[in-house]
This record gives C-alpha cells, structure tokens and sequence, in this order.
C-alpha cells in the first residue's frame, strides 16, 4: 500500500495527466483521418454554433480514386500539390495487420506463425481462442508456449491499439502502455483499475476502488473518465468488417514534407450568426446560457483540432528530417528514432508523441507507411533493419570460396560499435533467407 507522500504524487500525476482537458486533447490528437474527419462532422451536427468552412477532399479524392482508375490523367495536380502521387491503399483489418507484419523484421517461422495467429483475431480486433490455437501452433511449428506468446506481443504492438488481445483486460492495458506516459505510477494505478475494478467504475462506485488503491475518490474519477473516453474496447470497429480506405496525412515529396490534411481537410468556424447572437440582448438568459456552453465547446474543439495539426505537422518534420536517406536509398539507411528522443527533441511529453503517430500515415518513395514504423528501436545507435541491411552487405561482397561464418560477421559488426550476439547474427541472417556458412561455402565451391 503506498504512503502518504506517494498517494500525494499519484494524486498529481492524475490530475497532470488526465485532466478534462489533456483527455480531450490526446482525444484528438490520437484520430486517425478518418476518425477526425468523421468526429468533425458529428461534432459540427450536434453544435449548431459550428459550421463546415472547407469541406474535406482528401478522403473523398482517395475513395474517388479507388472506383474509377482514369482519374489521375484527368486531374491537373498542379492545382493540388501532393495529391498526385498518393495512391489508393484500401484494407479490411487482417491486411491492415499483414501490412504491419512485413514490415517487422522476423524470420519465415515467426511470420508464419504470426500471420496464422493474425487469422485468428475477429472484427473486433480480438483474438478469442488463444490457448487452442497456442497448442495447435506449437505442435504444427515445432515451437514453444513462450515463443508464441512473444509473437503475440509483436501483433499486440500493432495498430489499432489494443489488437491481439485476448479479453478486455489486456486489450485496455496493452493500450494504457502504447500511450507512453512516463510515469510509472501513473500507469500503475490505471492497470490496478483496469484489472480489478471496472465493474466498480462501470456501477459508479468510485469510493471501494478508492479505498482499495489507498488514491481519493476524484483520482478514480479521473481514472475512470480516461478509460472511457480515451481507451477503446473494440480496437477493430474501425474497420467494422469491412475495407477501409487508409488515408495519408502527409506526402513526402522533393525531400519534403507537404501536409495533405492541411491543404485538403475540412476547415470549421464559428458561425457569425451565433455571434450576433450573443451580442444581442434580444435573448432570453435560458437560451444565453445555452449559446454560451455551446461556444465554450465549439471553441475547445477548434483549439484540439488546430493543436493536432501543429503537433502531428512536428512530428513529420522530425521523422522526415531523420529518415530522408531511408526514403532515398533504402532499408540499410533507417535510423532508430526514439518516442522518448522525439519528445525531448519537440519539448513535448513522450504521451504526446505516442498520440501524435498513432494511426497516421505518411506516402513516401518506398510506400504508403505507418508515422509508428519510421520512428524504430535502436541497437547500439542502428536500427535493427539498418543491421541487417549491413549484414546482407557484407555477405553479398564476402569471397564466394571463403564465405564468412557467423561470429565473423559478428566480429565485423562489433568494429563497426554494434554489439551484437552471434546467435543474434544467425537469427538476423535466417529472417533474410541467407543460408549457413557450410552452404554457402559448398555452393561457392
């Protein structure tokens, strides 16, 4: 049970970090296009203060694209930059999945197995049957329970947040730790919550789970209200069974970053006629105080959407400037970028910058990719595709008579700074299909 001083601290990383308006902020931040694009028309239909300045063409050009082919020669792009090299990439959720797989660097038996627990997750992004579908995988792979659930782990870390899951529970907590809160005790009590007290928070008996984590009744509010608005129990109704278009924010183009939803999302404004409105005294104090509330939402909105903007354009920028020698000359050129490095670099919080690139995409010269993927774990100052990019170097060039062994290229890597494992050398060289030394060395014979 914490003490006094750490109740205190939790008690401020709770209102620091999940206050009404932070959640509304990481709301919608964290959007993908689409689910901007669909929150901006639901919003301004609710709020009579609101109105469609630009509608969106973005969307609307892609799904134009996808029903008719010939498109592209009618369209005079030089009226839309960036809209002539986006292309229509439309996935139902086990391909949005498969996309993500292929990307991962894993050898033909982690695929495989990954690609045949993929199969297994429903519309709702879960993946119901695990423990039969564990044992028959571990026989028919020859493979291992923990090996397995390591693959998991690698889906789970997929977008949408919270796929792979196998209940409730873990989809919310897989989610609570993709939003990279830095703060340890923060989410610890969310996981506490999420593991032993949703029905309490669902029946709004705030108090037992108060007194069962030692926080006061206001931090399990504010707990409570995260959960609900900012965690989603079916990460796949994005999809709802069906194809969905992915929709690019950003098109690198000519080295450069051209901000697609910027330039083609919708645009709102407050309407000028609430405005005289409320500068009338015409109205009755009921209907003043309800223009009023409206206002006040219509305002916070405006401030998250044009906040989201700022903040995902930043994250570009940086991805762009760290990766143009990957989007130029290829896998061997990706460079690790930390959530953590990328938060420090912006001066914004690492939950900002999980928010920022969850679900948003950009087109670039080697394909239509997650914000997510371009900002890689490192090993020793590389990433790991970077590695075995420099691995498939150095056997390509090896002499074909005296291929090089394992701990050769190990040995090779480590005078580069890269400490790297020799088992790590052979799992890499066996995720690239490259046969051993003895094999090599018979057919350079």
């Amino acid at each position: 049970m914490p003490d006094i001083y750490q109740s205190q601290n939790i008690e401020q990383s709770l209102q620091l970090h999940l206050s009404p308006r932070m959640l509304a902020m990481l709301k919608v931040l964290q959007m993908s296009y689409a689910d901007m694009l669909y929150e901006v028309e639901k919003t301004v239909e609710e709020n009579p203060v609101l109105e469609i300045e630009r509608p969106d063409t973005l969307a609307e050009y892609i799904k134009y694209l996808s029903s008719d082919k010939t498109v592209k020669k009618q369209v005079d792009f030089t009226e839309y930059p960036g809209m002539g090299n986006i292309k229509d990439v439309s996935r139902n959720l086990y391909g949005h999945l498969i996309d993500q797989l292929k990307l991962e660097d894993v050898d033909e038996k982690t695929y495989s197995i990954a690609e045949a627990l993929i199969q297994e997750i429903d519309d709702s992004g879960y993946l119901k049957n695990y423990n039969k579908t564990s044992d028959e995988l571990a026989e028919a792979f020859k493979a291992s329970k923990d090996e397995i659930e390591n693959i998991l782990k690698i889906i789970q870390s997929f977008e949408p947040e919270g796929v792979g899951a196998r209940d409730l529970k873990e989809c919310l907590m897989i989610q609570v730790k993709e939003y990279s809160f830095d703060n340890f005790e923060l989410e610890e009590v969310l996981n506490k919550v999420i593991q032993n007290h949703l029905e309490d928070i669902g029946s709004r008996n705030y108090k037992k789970a108060a007194d069962a984590l030692n926080i006061s009744e206001e931090g399990i509010i504010e707990a409570a209200n995260f959960i609900k608005s900012n965690l989603n129990p079916n990460p796949g109704s994005s999809f709802g069974g069906e194809v969905r278009h992915v929709v690019p924010s950003f098109i690198v183009e000519d080295g450069e970053i051209v901000n697609l939803e910027e330039k083609y999302g919708p645009k709102i404004k407050i309407s000028k006629e609430y405005e005289k409105m409320m500068k009338s005294n015409k109205i009755d104090a009921e209907t003043e105080k309800f223009i009023k509330n409206k206002f006040a939402k219509a305002k916070e909105f405006i401030e998250g959407l044009e906040k989201r903007g700022e903040t995902i354009e930043k994250m570009a920028e940086a991805i762009n400037g760290a990766q143009k020698e990957f989007f130029t000359k290829g896998a061997m050129y990706l460079n690790p970028l930390l959530q953590k490095d990328l938060a420090r670099i912006l001066g914004v919080h690492p939950s900002t910058v999980s928010r920022a690139i969850c679900d948003k995409y950009i087109q670039t010269p080697k394909g239509l990719l997650p914000m997510k993927f371009l900002c890689p774990r490192e090993l020793s100052g590389y990433s790991v595709m970077k590695i075995k990019a420099m691995l498939k170097e150095l056997i390509e060039k090896e002499d074909k008579k005296k291929p090089l062994r394992d701990e050769e290229i190990r040995t090779n890597l480590v005078e580069r700074g890269i400490k790297i494992e020799r088992r790590t050398v052979a799992s890499y060289r066996q995720g690239l299909n490259i046969p051993t030394y003895n094999k090599r060395r018979a057919d350079g014979r």
